[in-house]
């Protein structure tokens, strides 16, 4: 198959690129703003093209099998400093692919996000793709902008599909951890990308790593290679198609606090020396801007990926060791060419 794959230069997508070229079975046609994140990742079976998404052109989706779209802010002070943005980017600009694929007869594979389960924790065991209630916060505060956009992309998806228009796929990830994750801030930066960032800025730097209202918040985190064949399994599998799956890892549930210490305790042990950074409370608003709510998660249901034959294999230390492994060398690299 040719597959079309909008934000092939992300965190995300530079490791699909990586896994499927692996692979070898179907070409590739990427589509980013940058490529920074796929150097030294080639092949003659990939294309890549420099464009932002409002600039994709319909002939990329009409002469592709598949398109998985990725694109999106995902980023929390996003959220709050800009919500028009993220809603015109993750709406507006990714209902435009939506209609190519329509128009075209193509499949859609839409990355969404666990966040589309807003403050179900509420009221349920765990996350389930066909059950679980979607329950926002209020407008007043915006960060649930995010949530809701991706919301209604879901919904409009489906509804395409209950017509006979769309054959699609929903992916909503939770909490990917791998190399190459999104940028790290300089140590001691207030809002910005994903925790594990933070953390590994202020163990590298020896800066503060700030515990958004305590750390006391549960999150689910996944490796990327675990990620990467839970897609591969989406893609292959037919019954797949139509269907909105949960990608996490149960297992690995755990507190922003705890995992504050866990990923001190295996920096410590991997670069041989305790880090200078200390643990420093702060709130939510603080570290984000008003309008920022955060809120408590349950772990995914995972069961219907695991019915098409996909399981997780590592454990929360193995991703974190790996990723920190990551970013240390990276740091011994930068050290020694300097």
């Amino acid at each position: 198959m040719k597959i079309l794959l909008l934000g092939a230069g992300g965190f995300i997508g530079s490791h699909l690129v990586e896994h499927l070229l692996e692979r070898g079975e179907h070409e590739i046609v990427g589509v980013d703003i940058t490529a920074e994140k796929l150097e030294g990742i080639s092949g003659s079976a990939f294309t890549f093209h420099e464009l932002d998404i409002h600039e994709v052109p319909d002939d990329l989706v009409r002469e592709s099998d598949v398109v998985v779209d990725l694109i999106a802010y995902a980023n929390p002070s996003i959220y709050v400093e800009a919500p028009l943005s993220v809603y015109q980017l993750n709406f507006e600009a990714n209902m435009r692919i939506v209609h190519h694929c329509v128009n075209h007869g193509k499949r859609l594979i839409q990355y969404s996000t666990s966040e589309v389960y807003g403050k179900a924790g509420n009221n349920t065991a765990l996350y389930r793709e066909d059950e679980s209630d979607l329950v926002m916060g209020p407008v007043s505060k915006q960060r649930w902008i995010y949530a809701a956009a991706k919301q209604l992309l879901e919904r409009v998806i489906h509804a395409y599909s209950l017509q006979g228009d769309l054959e699609f796929t929903i992916i909503r990830p939770f909490n990917f951890i791998g190399p190459r994750i999104d940028y790290l801030v300089p140590a001691g930066t207030m809002g910005g990308p994903r925790v594990f960032a933070h953390f590994m800025s202020a163990l590298l730097e020896g800066g503060p790593m700030h515990l958004v209202d305590g750390g006391h918040v549960h999150r689910t985190f996944l490796s990327i290679y675990d990620a990467n064949e839970a897609f591969q399994t989406v893609l292959d599998r037919p019954e797949a198609r139509n269907e909105i799956y949960n990608f996490g890892n149960p297992s690995n549930d755990t507190t922003i606090r705890e995992l504050s210490t866990l990923m001190t305790d295996i920096y410590t042990r991997l670069a041989g020396d305790p880090p200078r950074s200390e643990v420093v409370e702060v709130s939510g608003e603080t570290f984000y801007g008003a309008g920022y709510e955060d809120m408590d998660r349950v772990p995914p249901d995972i069961s219907k990926l695991v019915a098409l034959g996909w399981e997780p294999q590592h454990d929360l230390a193995k991703t974190l060791e790996l990723t920190i492994g990551y970013y240390l060398e990276q740091a011994r690299e930068a050290a020694t060419s300097a």
